[in-house]
C-alpha cells in the first residue's frame, strides 16, 4: 500500500467523492468556503448556492440519504453557521449524513476580534448530542474515524471548523480507506429472537428507519411474507415494504389509529424502529416486544423481550433462515380490515372547497406516484403520508424526528436533483412556504424536476387544531392568504391557484406532463383536520 503526500483539502474532497459524493450546497462567505468550492469543482462536484443555509443542510443530509455517502454544506462564520443551525438539527434527529464545513477564525484573530465572534463549538455540539455526530477536527484521521465509525449503515452529522492553514496542511494518507469493522451476531439472541418468532401465532411487524434502505426491503418484505403477518411503518420508513403489498396495514405513529391492528399481536416485532419517529404518547401495548436493531436507543418507549442489536443486512436473513417453518394464524381477510380501517379513518372532508385528501388524490392521480415525495410538517401530512403510494425505502422524505417546517422544498430538491427524471413533489404548508421561499430561486437555477404543492388554508393548523382541542380562544394564528402563485411566477416557476375539485385536478393534470419546476397553490378548507388528527392520534 503506497501513501502519497497532498492537502488536507486535497485529500477531503477526493476521499468524499470516492464515497459517493456529487454536490455541495451552501452559502459561501469570502474565505475558506470559496478555497472549498474550488477544490469541490476541480473534483467535480457540483455547488449548489442555496438561499438559506438551514436549507443548505437539510440538501445535504437528504443527498446523503439517497446515494448512502457523505452530503456536505457549507456556510460562512457567525450568522452563516447560526442560520445552518435547524438544518443541523434536522441531520441530527432526522438521522442524516451530513457534514457541515464552516469557516472559523484564524490564529491570533480572536485576540483583537468581536465582529461576529460566538462559540461556535458550543453552538453546534448540543445538536449533536448523545453520540449522534461528531466536531471533526480537520485531520483526515478523524474524517475517516467518522467515515467508518461504526457497523451503523446510516451516518450521523459532523460540523468542522477548518482553518486556511488546516486546509493546506500536507497530509500523508494510504490510498485505500480503512473499512469498517462489522459486528457479528450472537448466536444466543439470534436463536431466541427466533424462538420467539416461531412460538407467534399473532406477530406484528413495525418496521422503522433503521431498515429504510433499498438493500435491506427484500429481507423485511420476505419476513412478513413468511410469516403471514401484518406490517406497519413509520413515516420514515415508508416503502420498505410497499404500500399496495396484501400486509401492509398502515403507519404507526404511537397513536390511535393502528391499536386495532397491534392489539391482536401476541408478539410486536419492530424492525429498525428509532423511537424518535414515535409521537409524545406512553407505549400502549402489553404484548412482549422483539426488536430487531442496529443501534440501542436510549431512552426508550419500551422495555423489551429481547433486543438483537446487529447490522440488518445480517440478521434479518439470519432470522429467515430460521422462521422457515414458523406459521402465524393471520388470514388476509383480517389484515385487509385493518388497513380498510386505516384508511377509512383518515379519509378527509371540507364544509367547502378543497380538502387536503382531494389535493393528495388528485395529485397521486395525476403523476401515478412515480416522482419522490416530500413533506413538511403541518396538519397536510396526515393525509399525503397516509395515501401517497411509496413502492421503496425513501418514496418518502419528512423529518420526523425533528419535525420542522421549511423540510420538503429543500428535501424535494435535493431528491430531484439526485435522480432528475424521476423528480420530486413537495407538499408543504403555507406557514412551512414562508420559512424557505428563497429556494425557489434555487429549484430555477438548478432547472430541478420539482411541483410544490401548497396546503395555503391561511392558518398554522396543525397549532390550531390543538389550540381547539384545549378549548381556548382565537389566538391570532391565521393570516390573509397570500398568492403564492403569483411569487413562484416571479421566480420563473409556472404556477395555478385552484380553488374547486375541478381546476385541481386540471393543475395536477398539467404540472405533470411538465418537468421544469412548477408550484401548486391549493385552496383548502381546514375544517376536517380536527376529525383526522383524533382519529390518527386519539
Amino acid at each position: 500500500m503506497t501513501a502519497r503526500k497532498r492537502s488536507f483539502l486535497e485529500w477531503l474532497i477526493d476521499r468524499l467523492y470516492r464515497s459517493g459524493t456529487r454536490r455541495l450546497f451552501g452559502v459561501p462567505g469570502g474565505g475558506t468556503s470559496l478555497d472549498l468550492i474550488d477544490a469541490a469543482s476541480r473534483q467535480g462536484m457540483e455547488m449548489v448556492l442555496t438561499a438559506r443555509e438551514d436549507a443548505a443542510v437539510i440538501m445535504a443530509g437528504v443527498s446523503g440519504i439517497l446515494t448512502e455517502a457523505p452530503g456536505i454544506a457549507s456556510t460562512t462564520k457567525g450568522p452563516g453557521l447560526s442560520s445552518a443551525a435547524n438544518g443541523l438539527a434536522s441531520a441530527s434527529l432526522d438521522r442524516m449524513p451530513a457534514l457541515l464545513i464552516s469557516e472559523t477564525f484564524g490564529p491570533g484573530e480572536l485576540d483583537y476580534i468581536t465582529h461576529q465572534v460566538y462559540d461556535q463549538t458550543a453552538l453546534t455540539a448540543p445538536l449533536l448530542q448523545d453520540g449522534r455526530g461528531d466536531i471533526l477536527d480537520a485531520t483526515a484521521e478523524a474524517v475517516e474515524a467518522w467515515l467508518v465509525q461504526s457497523s451503523k449503515q446510516y451516518r450521523q452529522p459532523a460540523v468542522m471548523f477548518p482553518t486556511g492553514g488546516e486546509f493546506r496542511a500536507p497530509v500523508n494518507v494510504a490510498n485505500e480507506p480503512a473499512q469498517p469493522v462489522k459486528a457479528s451476531i450472537d448466536d444466543s439472541d439470534l436463536a431466541r429472537a427466533s424462538e420467539m418468532l416461531a412460538e407467534s401465532e399473532n406477530p406484528v411487524f413495525i418496521v422503522g428507519l433503521e431498515a429504510a434502505r433499498p438493500s435491506l426491503a427484500h429481507s423485511v418484505v420476505e419476513l412478513v411474507e413468511v410469516l403471514n403477518s401484518p406490517v406497519l411503518s413509520t413515516y420514515m420508513a415508508s416503502g420498505t415494504v410497499p404500500t399496495n403489498h396484501p400486509n401492509y396495514a398502515g403507519i404507526f405513529t404511537g397513536g390511535a389509529i393502528e391499536q386495532a391492528c397491534v392489539n391482536e399481536a401476541d408478539l410486536i416485532t419492530l424492525i429498525g424502529l428509532d423511537p424518535i419517529e414515535l409521537i409524545r404518547k406512553p407505549w400502549s401495548y402489553d404484548a412482549p416486544v422483539l426488536d430487531l436493531c442496529e443501534t440501542e436507543h436510549h431512552p426508550h418507549y419500551l422495555v423489551p423481550e429481547h433486543r438483537l442489536c446487529a447490522p440488518l443486512d445480517q440478521s434479518l436473513p439470519a432470522i429467515l433462515d430460521a422462521s422457515a417453518e414458523a406459521a402465524g394464524t393471520w388470514t388476509e381477510d383480517r389484515i385487509r380490515t385493518h388497513r380498510a380501517r386505516f384508511y377509512e379513518g383518515l379519509r378527509t372532508s371540507a364544509e367547502g372547497g378543497l380538502s387536503s385528501g382531494n389535493v393528495v388524490d388528485a395529485a397521486v392521480s395525476a403523476f401515478e406516484g412515480k416522482p419522490r415525495l416530500a413533506v413538511d410538517a403541518g396538519a397536510h401530512m396526515f393525509s399525503a403520508c397516509a395515501f401517497w403510494p411509496a413502492m421503496e425505502p425513501r418514496d418518502v422524505l419528512i423529518s420526523n424526528g425533528l419535525a420542522t417546517m421549511g423540510f420538503a422544498v429543500p428535501a424535494a430538491i435535493a431528491a430531484a436533483l439526485h435522480e432528475p427524471e424521476r423528480g420530486a413533489v413537495a407538499m408543504t404548508g403555507d406557514g412551512g412556504i414562508l420559512m424557505c421561499l428563497g429556494e425557489l430561486r434555487t429549484a430555477t437555477e438548478t432547472n430541478s424536476n420539482i411541483c410544490i404543492i401548497v396546503f395555503n388554508d391561511g392558518q398554522l393548523s396543525l397549532i390550531d387544531i390543538k389550540r381547539e382541542e384545549r378549548q381556548m380562544p382565537d389566538l391570532g394564528l391565521s393570516w390573509n392568504r397570500p398568492d403564492f402563485a403569483a411569487v413562484a411566477r416571479g421566480f420563473g416557476f409556472q404556477a395555478w391557484r385552484p380553488e374547486t375539485p375541478e381546476q385541481l385536478e386540471k393543475a395536477c393534470d398539467e404540472a405533470a406532463s411538465l418537468s421544469s419546476p412548477r408550484l401548486i397553490d391549493a385552496q383548502i378548507d381546514p375544517s376536517g383536520y380536527l376529525v383526522q388528527m383524533r382519529s390518527l392520534r386519539g
